[in-house]
């Protein structure tokens, strides 16, 4: 009970750390941390959970580590879930700008990412998009107590109209060599319906306490069935790196 009680003032504390920390740097200096080259917001609106990883310099380490070992300056890089950019960005320091393209179904991550990439001078194609099996628009959800962690799969009233692009057409389109996903748990619908076509290499995310065991399951034998072989050096739970054979 008192190791719980200790957690919680601990967790507070670091709270009210980040929070004191993010409003100094906004106010008095500069509003902006650079990790890996690549330089963050320290917005409010982000949310504390992501502004504690970016103060510490872990956020998104997994992921970075990742390209670190595996991206050549050839790849051809398909994102799916931007985020705040952040990702795209560092590809695109390796790569070019041209050889990178990514695609955020949360509007106002979309907007937040546009403005990462100009701190950064960095120009990647970025669409406010759901990448699916069809095209037309669809509804996106608005979670309003984490608006830029929305997920296309949250209940609530508050919408905004985005373009739905077909997955298979937008890869015959790049000619991505590299595919990366972090897309809370959606990865199971992206893999649901992808042709591989040209993809060489696949960094994901995995949510396995979102997807059950099953799906998880159905991700792994399906990359199997097409050749792509898990890379056990590159890969550390939940971020998984495969490369086709």
């Amino acid at each position: 009970m008192l190791r719980g009680i200790s957690n919680k003032i601990s967790f507070h504390i670091h709270k009210l750390f980040v929070f004191l920390y993010v409003n100094y740097k906004f106010i008095i200096r500069d509003s902006w941390k650079s990790i890996d080259g690549i330089s963050l917001p320290l917005y409010s609106e982000i949310g504390f959970n992501t502004l504690r990883w970016i103060i510490d310099g872990g956020y998104e380490i997994g992921e970075i580590n990742i390209i670190k070992n595996t991206i050549e300056r050839d790849d051809i890089i398909l994102e799916i879930g931007t985020g705040i950019g952040f990702v795209s960005s560092y590809c695109a320091k390796i790569t070019s700008s041209s050889q990178v393209f990514t695609f955020e179904a949360n509007p106002l991550n979309y907007e937040l990412a546009k403005s990462v990439f100009l701190k950064n001078n960095v120009s990647p194609s970025i669409k406010n998009a759901y990448l699916t099996n069809e095209e037309g628009f669809v509804d996106f959800p608005i979670n309003q107590k984490s608006r830029l962690a929305s997920s296309i799969k949250d209940n609530t009233n508050d919408f905004y109209t985005i373009q739905k692009l077909n997955l298979n057409k937008v890869i015959a389109e790049i000619k991505p060599t590299y595919l990366i996903m972090d897309i809370e748990g959606a990865e199971f619908d992206v893999f649901s319906i992808i042709n591989f076509q040209t993809i060489k290499k696949i960094q994901f995310e995995l949510h396995p306490s979102i997807l059950d065991k099953s799906k998880c399951d159905f991700i792994f034998n399906l990359l199997s069935e097409n050749s792509f072989q898990l890379d056990t050096t590159n890969s550390l739970h939940p971020n998984y790196y495969f490369l086709k054979k």
